[in-house]
């Protein structure tokens, strides 16, 4: 047997080395897209309902609606559902191929499958909540990720089989029938990811697949928009799988390539180098993409660190001239029942006169007193002023919570990523460090000391 060489100028190993690069490239892309979403998960803290802002936003809850539906097959009360109906053939048909001795031959081929005969779903109103509120999601343009409520192969015999099917088969009918239903019941726990935005009807956010048309955030996209029935566990698991396997299926051409390379010159010459450069293209090329989309991921999540941190400073903001107002007032409402306690014992006091040379000498005009009162004032009720202060500063510091928790949730995993290896690198390299968590800085970052005002005088 000849030693091994190496022809350069042989076409067919540069052609083989193409082919192999261009089997493994698509796979190599949704590698890298399944641990960017992987990573992006993990990065991302779960945001309690009544602390979402606008932006891309990771929830946990129960789905809610406020009309229920019935699923078709199942009967189980559902937010939506979609289901359908496949019928199981059987066909044959000639087809002509070549011997061995160069013979053309006719020979019957069977096949088998399904056909969707019938299909259908409804939806509702889809709701989210959590222990701190309810968000409205619009599923549009969201990967689905439904509980699956039944799968089950009837025959003729069964009522279901023409129930929920057409009465006419397709042709090569086998008899048989799988009916499939998915389905997001009422209560049942959901994580969604996806983009909060400003509702059009009142002011609140509803998650969607993007910013609202017409709004600075109208090209706004969230890196995935998913609403699943698994946890969040599960949905990394998944997303770390895929990852995996797709980088193992983009290993495999060039290994396949050198393994016909054996085999076709195993008396000639022995070409390797086709499948190593294949799978050194493949490695660069991977490397190149991983570290522009770690990069982008890096960047994406130090903005999303700087609006939290911008969050809170409204929040706090927030608190500090809302507090001031009410202080404000609820004092003037003090002082004005103080004066008002004035003109009625006033007024009784002049009641009690019954000598008319004293009355006389202490009556005041307090008509007038009681008419400009009621009109500058109308509400009496001091007591509700105060709740309305306490609630309001209820609200505030609720407020000022969840924010400091989202901005302490991007944060850590903000600071994961730069400190763990291989993105520690790519953070190096473009002078990325450890985010701070939050911390007072500014008066306004100071609630504002507040106590029952002193009794008018």
């Amino acid at each position: 047997m000849p030693s091994p060489q190496i022809i350069w100028s042989d076409p067919s190993q540069w052609i083989g080395c193409g082919v192999a690069f261009a089997l493994a490239f698509p796979m190599l892309l949704l590698s890298l897209r399944s641990f960017r979403r992987r990573a992006a998960l993990r990065a991302m803290p779960t945001t309690p309902i009544a602390g979402v802002f606008v932006g891309e936003v990771e929830l946990k809850g129960r789905a809610k609606t406020p009309n229920p539906l019935t699923a078709r097959l199942s009967g189980a009360t559902v937010v939506l559902y979609n289901w359908t109906a496949e019928e199981h053939w059987t066909r044959t048909r000639q087809e002509s191929y070549t011997d061995s001795k160069g013979r053309r031959q006719t020979r019957t081929v069977t096949y088998s499958g399904t056909e969707t005969v019938a299909q259908g779903g409804e939806s509702s109103l889809l709701l989210l909540d959590d222990a701190t509120g309810i968000v409205q999601v619009l599923p549009e343009g969201a990967k689905l990720e439904a509980k699956r409520m039944l799968c089950k192969t009837v025959g003729r015999g069964d009522r279901m089989y023409y129930e929920h099917g057409p009465q006419r088969a397709v042709s090569g009918s086998n008899g048989l029938r799988t009916f499939t239903e998915h389905a997001i019941e009422v209560d049942a726990p959901l994580f969604v990811v996806g983009y909060a935005r400003e509702r059009e009807d009142i002011v609140d956010v509803e998650i969607a697949s993007g910013g609202r048309k017409g709004t600075a955030t109208a090209d706004a996209r969230p890196r995935m928009f998913l609403i699943s029935t698994k946890d969040e566990d599960a949905v990394t698991w998944r997303f770390g799988a895929a990852a995996w396997g797709w980088l193992v299926v983009a290993a495999l051409a060039p290994i396949v390539l050198l393994l016909v390379d054996v085999n076709r010159y195993q008396e000639e010459r022995l070409a390797p180098w086709t499948a190593a450069a294949a799978g050194l293209a493949l490695v660069v090329v991977w490397t190149v993409a991983w570290s522009i989309w770690t990069h982008n991921d890096l960047v994406d999540l130090r903005n999303r660190v700087l609006r939290g941190r911008s969050n809170i400073d409204v929040q706090l903001r927030r608190r500090h001239d809302l507090i001031e107002q009410f202080m404000g007032a609820v004092r003037g409402l003090r002082d004005y029942e103080a004066s008002l306690q004035r003109v009625i014992t006033e007024i009784r006091s002049q009641g009690e006169l019954v000598d008319m040379a004293s009355a006389n000498a202490r009556a005041v005009p307090v008509v007038p007193q009681l008419q400009i009162l009621a009109e500058a004032i109308p509400n009496l009720k001091s007591s509700g002023s105060f709740l309305a202060l306490q609630q309001a500063l209820s609200d505030c510091e609720r407020r000022i919570a969840l924010a400091r928790d989202e901005f302490n949730g991007t944060t850590a995993g903000f600071n994961t990523r730069v400190t763990t290896v291989p993105t520690s690198i790519i953070a190096s390299l473009f002078g990325m460090r450890k985010g701070e968590f939050f911390a007072a800085e500014k008066f306004e970052r100071t609630a504002p000391l507040v106590s029952p005002p002193a009794p008018a005088r």
